[in-house]
């Protein structure tokens, strides 16, 4: 599964070591850019919104899953479509976003969501993720990422 991530940013945003060419101002923009599109990304779990992912995903994505399984765009575009989860609730309690450049930038934190599986059995479930995005031809893309699931009873 493709964990979507964003809404509900109870934890921190900061921006973190910046390039010389990237003034303060321009990396809390970029910050700012970023933060959205995630709280977007989370909520196309719950709406199920495949459009936006195609938007923000690059053509070249690369993302390894919970289970270590690395997907390409199209991969995880199927994995998305063919979850038969359904999400009440996608929160991030901790984010941050680093930005490296103008154009390079890396967002990571805990997806927590809540939900019941195609059998309608509740779940709960933790995970923890890195984000790296890259400006291309002005717009923000994701082009790799990585999810694990937590221990619900350790957090780790």
């Amino acid at each position: 599964m493709f964990v979507a991530v964003g809404t509900m940013l109870s934890g921190c945003v900061s921006t973190g070591p910046t390039q010389s060419a990237v003034s303060a101002g321009e990396a809390e923009k970029i910050t700012e850019v970023l933060t959205k599109l995630e709280t977007q990304w989370t909520k196309a779990s719950i709406t199920k919104d495949t459009a936006f992912l195609k938007s923000i995903w690059a053509d070249d994505l690369m993302f390894t899953d919970e289970f270590g399984k690395v997907n390409d765009k199209e991969a995880a575009l199927a994995d998305f479509e063919g979850n038969t989860d359904t999400f009440t609730s996608v929160r991030l309690p901790a984010f941050k976003v680093r930005v490296y450049g103008k154009n390079f930038a890396v967002s990571n934190g805990d997806h927590h969501e809540a939900g019941k599986d195609k059998d309608g059995k509740p779940f709960s479930r933790k995970f923890r993720f890195t984000n790296v995005w890259v400006r291309k031809n002005g717009k923000w893309k994701v082009v790799a990422g990585h999810e694990s699931e937590l221990d619900l009873a350790t957090g780790n």
